[in-house]
Parts: structure tokens; C-alpha cells; sequence
């Protein structure tokens, strides 16, 4: 399921998987084994995508779908 949402993440920006990988400075190969559920990304990778996103973690790893993030909801 993450990597479904995080293809549609990717996807809703216009972006493709080499854009993202260099953003993040990971190679291509490695998003598209996180994408298609091969690999599972380390905890800091997580991080990065869900802040490159500006979703929470929970929306990030299919606990929720609400996308705001932890602090814009307690201000």
C-alpha cells in the first residue's frame, strides 16, 4: 500500500521517478522498488518523502487519509 500511495504522490506532482530520485539523492532503481513494494525505505527516506510532500507519516504509510501534517493541525 505505501508504495501505491507514494506513486500517487509522485504522480499528482507532475514528477517523475528520476526527478524524485535526484531530489532525494537516491537512484531511480531504489524509488521504484519502494514504488512497487520490493524494498521498504529506511525511517530518515520516510521522513523525506513525507516532508517533500508535506503529508504526515500516517498518510504516507495508509494509517490515514487525511494528508496534513502533525503540526499545521495544533496551531
Amino acid at each position: 500500500m505505501f508504495g501505491n500511495r507514494l506513486k500517487a504522490l509522485r504522480e499528482d506532482n507532475d514528477m517523475t521517478q528520476e526527478q524524485l530520485s535526484t531530489y532525494l539523492h537516491i537512484s531511480r532503481s531504489a524509488l521504484s522498488n519502494y514504488e512497487n513494494e520490493i524494498r521498504e525505505p529506511e525511517f530518515d527516506l520516510l521522513i523525506k518523502f513525507a516532508n517533500f510532500f508535506n503529508v504526515s507519516l500516517d498518510y504516507l504509510l495508509c494509517r490515514t487519509n487525511i494528508r496534513i501534517p502533525y503540526s499545521p493541525l495544533h496551531k
